[in-house]
């Protein structure tokens, strides 16, 4: 099959590799598009010390597949299926390391059900519960967003946010729309801090407030709007100087989630600047598996709309995997997606 290999940090080539290995509860899929995240797979590209990455690999965590293989204990997964978060199992001696492995014509999903009920530990089969069976009708592309949404809503989850909680969102990426998203659905009142060219579209998406980036004083703006304090913030970029710069605005009890991956190493929050104690939350903690069916339910009830975050100009080959990357890190699109030709 063929794969978007990263051989080196920045040189990714799409090449022939091996088949992915099918044990006895896998289903072989054809991996029908995988979308592109500017976080984790940005930080891996560039060899972020935070990653360890060994190389060659194949990066990819979003990807949507198509079933066209069973194995021998496999029971709750059928040929025709799509499922959600297809990973990718390599010959041992193929040389070639993964991180999830979508950006292939080919994966691997694993039916965690039956290896439930055979008694197998948890251990074995729990990091196989995001791969889901979607309904016939969603498309592949679309259900890329998927992954984000039920990564960032769970993660939502677990703050507690209430719905009479003030939430400022910082950044305008995928990952903050969707926060912005989950919040208005929840009827949680949100201010996001980021570029001024996506303070339109953030708006129509649900945010109640918008203030740039670029602002000197963002407590004073942020007053200016209306906000006299903040009950919640989530860091979507992972940028301790942009957090630190609204803590002034924060509750004696605020609530500080770190999604983004920036500068996870070198994250300082001033302290001196909370009003009283607060609670930290990591972004590296949140049970996606858990928030499937809710997702899947606002997708369903127009709630959440694909379109709010791709577009059909930036669906790309996988052969035009590099334009990919370049427009979602760039900021030209909220997040490109790659469909694997054949």
């Amino acid at each position: 099959m063929k794969a978007a290999v990263l051989e080196t940090p920045r040189k990714i080539v799409v090449r022939e590799v091996p088949d992915p290995v099918v044990g006895g509860y896998d289903v072989l899929c054809d991996i029908l598009a995988c979308s592109v995240c500017s976080g984790t797979d940005r930080h891996l590209f560039h060899n972020d010390p935070y990653f360890k990455v060994q190389f060659p690999t194949i990066l990819g965590h979003e990807a949507i597949g198509r079933v066209t293989a069973c194995g021998p204990k496999v029971k709750n997964l059928n040929i025709g299926d799509l499922v959600t978060r297809i990973f990718n199992k390599l010959p041992e001696d193929s040389g070639i390391h993964l991180h999830w492995g979508g950006f292939a014509q080919k994966g691997v999903a694993t039916d965690w059900q039956a290896m439930r009920a055979d008694g197998l530990p948890e251990t074995e089969w729990r990091r196989y519960t995001v791969q889901r069976v979607l309904p016939t009708h969603f498309s592949p592309a679309e259900s890329t967003l998927i992954i984000t949404w039920r990564e960032t809503h769970s993660f939502l989850k677990r703050l507690q946010v209430a719905a009479t909680d003030k939430v400022v969102i910082i950044g305008s990426g995928a990952n903050a729309l969707a926060f912005v998203k989950h919040s208005h659905n929840l009827g949680v009142e949100t201010l996001v801090i980021g570029s001024p060219k996506r303070s339109e579209h953030f708006r129509r998406s649900g945010a109640n407030s918008f203030v740039s980036y670029r602002e000197v004083n963002q407590p004073a703006a942020m007053k200016a709007l209306g906000w006299g304090s903040a009950d919640v913030v989530i860091d979507a970029i992972g940028d301790s100087s942009s957090l630190n710069k609204v803590l002034p605005l924060t509750k004696s009890g605020v609530k500080l989630g770190v999604y983004g991956l920036d500068n996870v190493l070198d994250y300082h929050i001033n302290t001196s600047l909370v009003k009283g104690d607060f609670s930290f939350y990591s972004g590296e903690h949140y049970d996606e598996a858990s928030v499937h069916d809710d997702i899947i339910a606002l997708i369903e009830q127009g709630k959440l709309n694909a379109g709010e975050f791709i577009s059909p100009e930036h669906i790309y080959p996988l052969a035009e995997i590099e334009q990919a990357f370049a427009a979602s890190w760039s900021g030209e699109v909220l997040k490109s997606v790659v469909v694997m030709e054949r």
